[in-house]
């Protein structure tokens, strides 16, 4: 055998071997897609489990979001109603503290000494207004019997008075001094915390000059800005409930309560400034300057309506909605076109037309159903 005939014996097998081989990748790639499409073909006529609910129509409360600020009930700038150099001080910033609490003290000395000497001035004013009523008792019983003239009447009881307006001076100014003593305390307005000092112990003060912020913060506000258009709409009334979410605790609600709102709208923005109060939280900790937003239901959005969770609906290649109503007695979902409203919350829409209360719509696994297909119906 010569050389070109071993070469294609050589040739000639690797073409077979080749050729075996394509013919057994062909026969296990039909296998393979026959095992997918049995596998599909089980899928699909094995029934889809979907859930279904009971839609029904309910009162709807429409609320409204209005953002504010969270602010003390009670604010105040603590001042001095009298001068003086600071000998107390007894504040820590945030401390609760309870009503008549002694803050600070202004060296009271000064008023102490004014009040003893004007004890003594008081005491020699009373006996001369004494001495006074005394002669002018004297000087009536002669004046009555004809012994005196009337010259002398007068100057007695010109006298008396005199007296008695000394004392009756001297005893305002001893009130006024007794008042200023006391003063020189300044003690806490209710119950609240001290926000800001602004003064430091042995500082000069003087009368009116703000030392210290208080707030009380048991009790809150917050304002917020209602457009003209929605005010209309709204029963205002002290006390009606509304509520109150923090952007710390998105998913709480707490209740506030109306309080007042203005009369007047804003110049530029048309809105009016409507305040709500509330208490504070006991397993929240709520600060003056806080974000927060408040929801107020809207009188007249009340009303009997069909809501659907969004996973209920689906959609045509034209963009219309629908969703799938079971039908008990068929055992079957039938697609329905439905018009849908605004949100309700974050998880359902309105129903406007196309279903009725007491039909059964599948609100998982709308979007894979097909017409005429198998399920398996769980109800919520």
């Amino acid at each position: 055998m010569n050389k070109r005939n071993v070469i294609t014996g050589i040739g000639g097998g690797f073409l077979l071997v080749l050729l075996i081989l394509l013919v057994a990748a062909g026969v296990m790639k039909r296998a393979h897609a026959n095992q997918l499409a049995d596998t599909e073909y089980a899928l699909q006529a094995r029934p889809r489990p979907v859930k279904v609910e009971k839609v029904e129509a309910t009162t709807l409360v429409q609320s409204h979001r209005y953002p504010g600020k969270v602010r003390a009930s009670e604010e105040a700038a603590l001042s001095f109603r009298v001068g003086g150099p600071l000998v107390m001080v007894d504040v820590e910033l945030g401390r609760p503290v309870k009503k008549d609490d002694l803050l600070m003290q202004i060296d009271p000395r000064d008023f102490e000494d004014r009040i003893v000497s004007l004890e003594a001035q008081l005491s020699g004013a009373q006996a001369v207004y004494e001495n006074a009523r005394q002669d002018f008792e004297r000087a009536k019983k002669l004046f009555d019997e004809g012994v005196i003239p009337p010259a002398d009447y007068d100057r007695a009881t010109g006298a008396l008075d005199s007296a008695s307006a000394g004392v009756k001076n001297l005893k305002a100014q001893l009130l006024i001094t007794r008042h200023s003593l006391a003063d020189t305390e300044l003690r806490a307005p209710y119950d609240g915390r001290v926000t800001a000092q602004l003064v430091e112990n042995r500082e000069m003060v003087r009368a009116g000059q703000v030392v210290l912020n208080f707030h009380n913060i048991q009790w809150l506000e917050v304002d917020v800005n209602i457009p003209e258009n929605e005010m209309v709409r709204r029963h205002l009334e002290p006390g009606s409930p509304a509520h109150i979410r923090f952007s710390a605790r998105p998913d709480s609600l707490y209740e506030v309560k109306l309080k007042e709102w203005s009369s007047e709208a804003d110049s530029l923005t048309r809105t009016y400034v409507v305040t709500f109060r509330f208490q504070a939280p006991k397993d929240l900790q709520v600060l003056p300057g806080m974000s927060a937003d408040i929801l107020w239901a809207e009188d007249s959005g009340e009303s009997e309506q069909i809501t659907v969770p969004l996973s209920a609906l689906a959609s045509t290649a034209e963009g219309d909605s629908f969703v799938w109503v079971y039908d008990e007695e068929a055992q079957e979902a039938l697609a329905r076109p439905v018009k849908t409203g605004r949100l309700h919350g974050t998880s359902r829409s309105v129903i406007t037309k196309g279903l009725e209360g007491g039909e059964r719509v599948v609100v998982t696994g709308s979007r894979l159903l097909q017409a005429g297909a198998e399920i398996s119906v769980t109800t919520l």
